[in-house]
């Protein structure tokens, strides 16, 4: 059966540390297609998240400019990306590819949610599957990305049959990182530093996308696994250079 996903993940925490999370995917699966966004808060108050299955006109790229309006949410996003564009192929098979480029590894970003800005620094990256997500050689996903000023790293890393060790500085590869549930070790590069952590998500994928009712077909081969977000201040240290305060978010997604 022919299939594709592609998937816009934009993010912003404020200087007061709120933080919101939005998402636009479409997909095609045989002769259906859909297209969904999402959008989580945290920082202030219970975190929060809503879903809509209203969701026909995704990012839309201007230059250096990435701008979104989703009515179903109440959003209105508006990044301007601070560092060029950093892109890997993460697995290429018989079953399918998996891309996926941090289109803004740093940025500025203001998102207006009904009455309420938060502009901050933020990051925005897209995936692009032609192989079913429970078809991915995978157990485990540790993800993340630390912005501090117009500085950033991203870090990968996939556990399971199909390992990847994967870290960028300010969009340069790193060789050999290690992440660890204190930091970053990003070799010769320095270190990353993880603080005191707020939980933004941690639920399985089923819990979070329960009103999408007509998706169960495709959300019950994914329902068991289990993602766990955070919030964290993060500080990076450099070789010559006094270190760098700034906000991590990172997630571990378990596959059940």
């Amino acid at each position: 059966m022919p299939f594709t996903l592609s998937k816009w993940y934009v993010d912003v925490v404020t200087g007061d540390g709120r933080v919101a999370l939005a998402y636009w995917a479409v997909g095609r699966a045989g002769g259906a297609h859909y297209a969904v966004c999402g959008l989580q808060r945290a920082g202030a108050g219970t975190p929060s998240s809503t879903f809509s299955l209203r969701a026909a006109h995704g990012p839309r790229m201007v230059g250096d400019r990435l701008l979104w309006r989703a009515p179903s949410l109440a959003l209105d996003a508006s990044l301007l990306r601070l560092q060029p564009d950093v892109s890997r192929r993460l697995l290429d098979s018989p079953e399918g590819a998996v891309d996926w480029t941090a289109w803004a590894p740093a940025a500025d970003v203001r998102l207006t949610i009904g009455d309420e800005v938060l502009a901050g620094e933020g990051y925005a990256e897209r995936l692009d599957l032609t192989i079913v997500p429970w078809a991915i050689p995978l157990r485990t996903l540790h993800w993340g990305r630390w912005i501090g000023g117009s500085r950033s790293a991203i870090w990968i890393v996939w556990e399971g049959e199909h390992p990847l060790r994967l870290a960028w500085l300010d969009g340069v590869p790193v060789a050999d990182p290690r992440v660890g549930d204190e930091g970053v070790s990003l070799g010769d590069a320095g270190h990353l530093a993880f603080g005191e952590r707020t939980t933004i998500t941690d639920a399985s994928v089923g819990e979070q996308l329960t009103s999408l009712t007509s998706l169960s077909a495709l959300i019950d081969r994914v329902a068991h696994s289990h993602q766990t977000r955070w919030l964290s201040r993060g500080s990076l240290t450099v070789p010559g250079a006094p270190a760098l305060a700034g906000w991590t978010i990172r997630e571990v997604v378990r596959w059940g």
